[in-house]
C-alpha cells in the first residue's frame, strides 16, 4: 500500500450518521501534519480496490482533514473523506474485471478536521474514488432508448445473471500461505479479520488491500456472546493498522447476538445459514446467509451452489475458513484446488458477477432502497428520492434503463453506456427523468 500514516487509537470507536467512523477522543498521528500517503496505483483487473486507505487527495495539518479534488466529500472529525471525481479507466475482460484507474482519493480524517470540500461527482460515470462495477456480458453498442418518458428499471446484479462472493474468515495461516495463488485467480474476495490473532498483523494484508480485496470485521476475540466493544476494538485495529474502514462484518460462529450489534456499526453482517439472496427479497442484511462447504469438499460440491444461484438469478455467498495445511488448523478446511476449480467454473459462465461483499451488497441494498421510493411529478418530469441506510459505503452506483427521456442528477445529465444502461449515483439521493 505504499507508505502509511502511523495512527494510534487511544479510545473506542463509534459511527456517525453518515456511515463513517468517528473517534470518541482522538487519533494521534505518528508524525502530525506529515502523513503523506502515496498515490494509489491503477486497478484495472477487478471491481476491487475502493481506496479506503489514505490516497493522494491532499495534505493535512495537525487535526486537519483529507480533502480531494471534487467528488463526494464528508465531514472531518474522525470520519472518512472521499476526494476525487470524474471517470475511471477502461473496461476489464470478464465478470471479475472492473477496469478504471483510482486516483485523487481522500484518506482517514483525524479529530478536529473541517468538513471536506466539493459535492457528489455525478454526470461523468463512476468517480475514481469508488470501486468500479464490472462490465456485464453482451454487446457494447446498445442504442440509447428514445421512447416516451416512463419508469426507471434497475438492472439486477449490475446487468449480470447472478452474483457470487467468496469470503474467508479468521485471518489464518493457510490463507496467507496460498495468497499468491488466490490472487492469480483474478477475482476480488472478502477477508473477515479476527484481529486478536497474530496473523492479523502479517504484512500480507497491505498487499491484499492493494490488490483490490476487502477486509471486513470478524471481531477481536471471536466469541459467541460478543459485545459492541469487541467489534469496535476490531474496527479500530483495522483502521489504525491497515488504514481502511470495514463496511461489512461476519458474525463469529454465526452467533445471533451480532444481528443486533451490527446495526449502527456496519451495513451488512454475514451469518452462517445457507440460502440464496435474491433482488428485492426479504433477506436480512444483518444476517445474510452463506454456504460453507464440508471439510475436504470437492469442487463439484461448490459448483452446485454456484449453479443453483445462477438458475435462481441470485447471490451466493461462500464462507471458507481456510485451506488444508497451515499452522493454525483452519476450521473445516478445503483443498486450495477445490476453491480454485470452483472459481474457474464460475468465471466460465461469463455472466456471473464475482464481487466482494461490500460491492455486491451495496448494489443489492441500493436496489432495495431505490425500489421502495415513489416518484414525484412536476410537469413532465419525474423525480425519485431515497435515503441510504447508516454506514453505507460512499461512491456506489446502480445501473438502470428507461424507455426514453434523459436522466439527471444534480443538474447534470447522465451519459448512456453502450452496454445498455445509465449509472445512477446512490450518494446523490435523487434522480430526475425528463423528456
Amino acid at each position: 500500500m505504499g507508505s502509511m500514516c502511523e495512527i494510534t487509537c487511544k479510545s473506542s470507536v463509534t459511527a456517525n450518521r453518515d456511515g463513517h467512523w468517528a473517534a470518541i477522543g482522538m487519533f494521534v498521528l505518528g508524525a502530525v501534519g506529515a502523513c503523506a500517503p502515496a498515490s494509489p496505483s491503477a486497478v484495472d483487473d477487478r471491481p476491487g480496490d475502493d481506496r479506503q486507505s489514505a490516497g493522494s487527495g491532499g495534505a493535512t495539518g495537525a487535526g486537519g482533514a483529507w480533502t480531494g479534488a471534487s467528488g463526494s466529500s464528508h465531514v472531518g472529525g474522525g470520519g472518512v473523506d472521499r476526494g476525487g471525481g470524474g471517470g475511471g479507466g477502461g473496461a476489464g475482460d470478464d465478470a471479475s474485471d472492473g477496469g478504471g484507474s483510482f486516483a485523487g482519493v481522500g484518506g482517514v480524517s483525524q479529530t478536529g478536521g473541517a468538513a471536506g470540500a466539493g459535492g457528489v461527482g455525478v454526470g461523468g460515470g463512476q468517480p475514481s474514488t469508488a470501486p468500479r462495477l464490472p462490465v456485464p456480458p453482451g454487446p457494447a453498442d446498445v442504442p440509447r432508448p428514445s421512447g416516451a418518458v416512463g419508469n426507471i428499471t434497475v438492472l439486477d446484479w449490475a446487468g449480470f445473471k447472478g452474483a457470487v462472493s467468496y469470503t474467508f474468515d479468521d485471518s489464518n495461516s493457510s490463507q496467507i500461505m496460498h495468497y499468491a495463488e488466490l490472487q492469480a485467480l483474478g477475482v476480488p474476495v472478502t477477508f473477515y479479520m479476527w484481529t486478536a490473532r497474530p496473523a492479523a498483523s502479517d504484512p500480507i494484508w497491505a498487499t491484499v488491500l492493494k490488490d483490490g480485496h476487502e477486509i471486513g470485521n470478524h471481531s477481536e476475540m471471536h466469541v459467541s456472546n460478543g459485545t459492541g466493544e469487541d467489534l469496535d476494538a476490531a474496527t479500530a485495529f483495522i483502521m489504525s493498522k491497515w488504514g481502511v474502514v470495514p463496511w461489512t462484518m461476519a458474525a463469529p460462529n454465526g452467533a445471533p447476538v451480532y444481528t443486533t450489534l451490527a446495526k449502527g456499526r456496519f451495513f451488512i453482517n454475514r451469518g452462517t445459514k445457507n440460502s440464496i439472496v435474491l433482488p428485492n427479497d426479504k433477506s436480512d442484511p444483518f444476517t445474510l446467509p452463506c454456504y460453507y462447504p464440508p471439510e475436504g469438499a470437492a469442487a463439484s460440491v461448490l459448483d452446485e451452489q454456484v449453479d443453483s444461484a445462477r438458475t435462481a438469478g441470485g447471490w451466493r455467498i461462500f464462507l471458507i475458513h481456510g485451506f488444508t495445511g497451515g499452522s493454525d488448523h483452519a476450521f473445516k478446511p478445503v483443498p486450495f484446488q477445490t476453491f480454485a476449480d470452483d472459481v474457474k467454473h464460475t468465471k466460465a459462465f461469463g455472466d456471473m458477477w464475482i464481487g466482494r461483499v461490500d460491492m455486491v451488497g451495496a448494489y443489492w441494498v441500493g436496489q432495495k432502497v431505490f425500489s421502495q421510493s415513489t416518484p414525484t411529478t412536476a410537469g413532465a418530469e419525474k423525480t425519485w428520492k431515497w435515503t441510504l441506510p447508516d454506514h453505507f459505503p460512499p461512491g456506489r452506483f446502480l445501473r438502470v434503463t428507461v424507455p426514453g427521456g434523459k436522466l439527471t442528477q444534480g443538474g447534470a445529465e447522465l451519459p448512456w453506456d453502450g452496454h445498455g444502461y445509465y449509472e445512477v449515483a446512490l450518494d446523490a439521493g435523487a434522480v430526475t427523468l425528463a423528456p
